[in-house]
């Protein structure tokens, strides 16, 4: 019994230790003055991809990772791991541009009705970090 306690402790351990240097995380939050833009079938994707010095956030690249979530609760909890990568086989590192985008209609492309935003004080953040602050804003 002892045995697979400690086994148990040192998966737990590991698994903590292996997202410091494989995953971003932190919230996304929604402004009170674009709760009514909410639907039934809004999507919450966020994206990771790799952060280029100078770059905008709509820099042409594609995303490396996506994280899909249907019918967020705000503020919404994200982690991005190598298990939201796009194509098998792409490594997932830092660092990187994490975006966020709700879209009322389910679609992932970019609308006029998308909500968008990013971390403007971590616009390149480095695998482990878990504190991302990404405000969703109205591209209207």
């Amino acid at each position: 019994m002892k045995s697979i306690i400690t086994a148990l402790f040192l998966f737990s351990l590991l698994s903590s230790l292996s997202f410091a240097d494989s995953g971003v995380g932190g919230v996304v939050s929604l402004p009170k003055s674009l709760e009514k833009k909410l639907t039934p079938a809004g999507v919450l994707f966020v994206f990771a991809k790799k952060a280029v010095p100078g770059a905008t956030a709509a820099n042409g690249q594609p995303p490396m990772a996506v994280l899909k979530i249907a019918n967020p609760k705000f503020p919404q909890t994200f982690i991005l791991t190598s298990a939201n990568v796009m194509i098998a086989g792409t490594k997932f590192e830092g660092p990187v541009r994490v975006m966020a985008r709700y879209s009322p209609n389910g679609d992932a492309i970019s609308s006029p009705d998308s909500l968008e935003g990013i971390d403007l004080k971590n616009q390149s953040a480095a695998l482990g970090t878990t504190n991302l602050k990404i405000e969703l804003k109205s591209k209207k």
